[in-house]
Order: C-alpha cells, then structure tokens, then sequence
C-alpha cells in the first residue's frame, strides 16, 4: 500500500520521530511502525487526524490504496457472515443436541460433552465476529449493515461513536446475561424435559 510511506515522508518532512507522531495523533509508536511497515492500516478517525496533522487531503494520504482498502472490507465483510453462520450453525446444533438427548434420557456425559463441543465453536465465532466489528468501528445496526453491504458505515456520525465509547462495557454485560439467561433456560428446560419424560 502507498499510505505506509505518505505516513513516512509527511513524518520525515515534519521531522517527526514516531513517538512524536504517535503522541499527536493519540496512539502508540507501535502503531505508527505497523502503519508504515505495511502490518496495519489507520482507522477512519486517525486518517483524519494525519491529514490535518500532515495539512494534507484523506484523499491524497490513501490515494491507490482505494481500490485494495474496498478489497480489504469486502473480505472483512465475507468473513463476519461466515462467522455468522458458524454461530448459529453451532449454536442451533447445541441446544438440538442437548433437547434431543435429554428426551432419550441419555446419560449426562452424553449430554453435556457433544453440547460444549458445539458450543464452543459458536463462542470462539463470536468473539471474532466482535472483534472484526470492533476493528472497524461498527457499533450500530446501521454501521455494520452498511459494511456488509459494502458501502460507507460512516463510522464518525455521533450515534456510533456515541456506542464505540460503551462497547466494553456493553461486551461484558451482555456476556454475563448471556451466560445467566443460557444457563437457567438449559436447566430449565432440562428440568421440563426430565418431567415430561419421567
């Protein structure tokens, strides 16, 4: 990609170090060598605030990266529904395996080992599927709807910027509920079925 050495010679030019250049644009040197050593790309928020730092366009900074930067999200956007289809493929094919095995009464060995075995796969997916909408800033319906139709999530409008700022903690509780609400309707539902069934 080109934007690894625009980042370079507007750094250079400024006669910026990058740690300087990191610490103006409130991000680690790290970053700033991923970004011009090709490992990573800048979100939308730190393009901005290169080309203001730089006095430059976005448009210059990735000028024939375009092209690669679309190729980039398509393939971002493929993976997320494959993921998709992981989550409910192996969450579906849990709990089917868990309610069908409990009405043949088998033994809870048999009912719990094939259950996890599914269940984690759709965990594993969708702490990657989080992982990819968190990357590229998709924090709303709205967001993550544009990028899978490949067109622009507009990532800056106040309404997903306001989200991004209550992701972390909106993870971890929704991750607790899902495990209280998982636990009790399987015990639950267990329960029923082993009533049923006695």
């Amino acid at each position: 990609m080109e934007l690894s050495q625009h980042i370079k010679n507007h750094r250079t030019r400024l006669g910026m170090s990058q740690e300087q250049l990191a610490e103006a644009i409130f991000v680690s040197r790290q970053t700033i060598s991923n970004w011009e050593t090709d490992r990573t790309y800048p979100d939308v928020q730190s393009l901005l605030l290169l080309s203001n730092l730089f006095e430059v366009s976005v448009d210059s900074l990735i000028k024939g990266d375009v092209e690669e930067m679309k190729s980039v999200i398509t393939e971002e956007a493929k993976r997320l529904n494959k993921l998709g289809v992981v989550m409910v493929v192996c969450g579906a094919g849990s709990a089917i395996w868990a309610v069908a095995t409990t009405l043949l009464d088998l033994s809870l060995p048999v009912i719990l080992v094939p259950t996890v075995a599914l269940f984690i796969p759709a965990a594993i997916a969708a702490g990657m599927a989080e992982k990819i909408k968190h990357d590229n800033q998709l924090f709303t319906y709205k967001a993550i709807e544009a990028f899978m139709q490949g067109a622009d999530p507009d990532v800056l409008r106040e309404e997903n910027q306001k989200a991004g700022r209550a992701w972390w903690g909106k993870l971890v509780a929704e991750t607790a509920v899902a495990i209280v609400l998982g636990f009790c309707c399987g015990w639950g539902l267990l329960s029923i079925i082993q009533k049923l069934v006695g």
